[in-house]
């Protein structure tokens, strides 16, 4: 880890930008490598999390350590509505409505109750990316 410990990310940032623009590197081979690395970091913060929880709670809530302040927090909780019957209908319902709505994309839709058009909803496409999956052997 002491080849790490002295890194400047906006340094690294920096010189892989410029070698991908000035053409020094193949954007392609920049990024499969970035996703290897994202890779690498993601598997071992998972392998590590425990260890690193019972360490930081030895230096209190919030200390400094190295070049990071570091906070010992609780992730946010989240209400499961499952058990209460109203909400899952309204739930059920809406997802209706709105597949409903989502079908007037494609075609008209009449209303059979009332007769009326159907609005379709505004699509908002997404930006153009690219997905990146790693061999497994890797």
């Amino acid at each position: 880890m002491d080849i790490i410990k002295n890194i400047k990310v906006s340094e690294v940032v920096n010189n892989i930008t410029t070698s991908v623009l000035d053409g020094t590197i193949n954007p392609l081979e920049a990024i499969v490598s970035l996703k290897k690395l994202e890779e690498i970091v993601k598997q071992a913060k998972l392998r590590i999390n425990e260890s690193v929880i019972t360490e930081a709670a030895k230096y209190g809530k919030t200390f400094v350590y190295a070049d990071a302040e570091i906070t010992n927090k609780a992730s946010a909780g989240r209400y499961d509505y499952s058990n209460i019957i109203e909400i899952v209908s309204k739930e059920l319902a809406l997802k209706a409505l709105k597949d409903k709505h989502k079908a007037a994309l494609k075609v008209d839709v009449i209303d059979l109750d009332t007769g009326e058009l159907i609005q379709a909803p505004i699509y908002k496409g997404g930006k153009e990316i690219i997905s990146i999956k790693l061999n497994k052997e890797l």
